[in-house]
């Protein structure tokens, strides 16, 4: 497999790999791949496990799709994943790929130019029989998507599988998808947001973090008319990130604005330092639950 690319790089015949460990990450890499998949008029179906369809469904609304329409129309479908790759509690491969095939092939005779699957693998760490040819149908897979315009993501989660799972999961697919990131170690993840388009921080911040934060925001100031930093997994901020934060805001030009979605401790810096009196930045602030 080669080095990992971004969702908005997938084509039309990717099978590729999600790993994660961080569920608003993963939520925001489906969401685009969802958004791109409407915009270029595919079907879009959300094989979805850690949330229930519904769950999924209000998410990816909450971050601008028009999911609700596009459900109307057909174009949007969400599932739960046991409903393409579990039947009478077993794991049939071979069934699976029929079944897959027939999504595939469905969606081009209801006339569209192909079909998005994003696949949340969270199913295949229960006891389920035939689980352990889950990497021989990945491969297979591969095969299926080669001849047909089809674009899927399979989602392992890195907290419930093991290294060598993921590594052959990783192994079994043709390309690996992950977000664009500026800072990732134990204590802080600094990282490009999709949907909507900004910077995405977790963790604890400061001092420290500030040469990502900057290289971060400097990129979003070049990329986003509409700057979104989102601050929602961030428990801290010293004086001097927080400073960075709102120096970016004051000197946006040319009608830019920024929005800061962050936690009552976050906000209580920034407001401390006179977010609230900035004309570019809008600051949100809300308990995570």
């Amino acid at each position: 497999m080669t080095e990992p690319v971004t969702v908005d790089d997938l084509e039309p015949g990717d099978h590729a790999c999600l790993t994660f460990s961080d569920a608003d990450e993963r939520l925001d890499i489906v969401a685009a791949f969802v958004r791109d998949g409407l915009d270029r008029g595919d079907k879009v179906v959300c094989l979805t496990d850690a949330l229930e369809p519904a769950e999924l469904s209000a998410e990816l609304s909450g971050r601008g799709l028009p999911i609700e329409a596009s459900t109307c129309s057909g174009q949007f479908e969400a599932a739960p994943s046991v409903s393409a790759y579990v039947v009478g509690g077993a794991f049939d491969p071979a069934r699976v790929i029929s079944g897959l095939r027939t999504r595939i092939d469905g969606a081009l005779a209801e006339g569209y130019p192909g079909l998005r699957i994003s696949a949340d693998m969270v199913w295949a760490l229960r006891p389920v029989s035939g689980l352990e040819q889950l990497l021989t149908f990945e491969v297979q897979f591969n095969e299926l998507l080669a001849s047909r315009p089809a674009t899927v993501v399979c989602q392992y989660d890195r907290v419930g599988f093991d290294a060598v799972s993921l590594a052959g999961a990783s192994a079994a697919h043709g390309r690996a998808v992950a977000a664009v990131t500026y800072h990732a170690d134990a204590v802080l993840r600094i990282c490009r947001q999709h949907v909507p388009p900004g910077i995405r921080v977790a963790g604890e911040l400061d001092y420290r973090g500030l040469d990502a934060l900057t290289r971060a925001l400097s990129e979003a100031v070049r990329l986003d008319d509409h700057l979104f930093l989102n601050l929602g997994q961030l428990s801290f901020i010293d004086v001097a990130a927080a400073g960075v934060v709102l120096q970016t805001a004051y000197g946006l030009v040319g009608g830019k604005l920024m929005t800061v979605v962050c936690q009552p401790v976050v906000g209580k810096v920034l407001r401390a330092l006179g977010g609230d009196q900035l004309a570019a930045l809008k600051l949100v602030v809300r308990d995570v639950g």
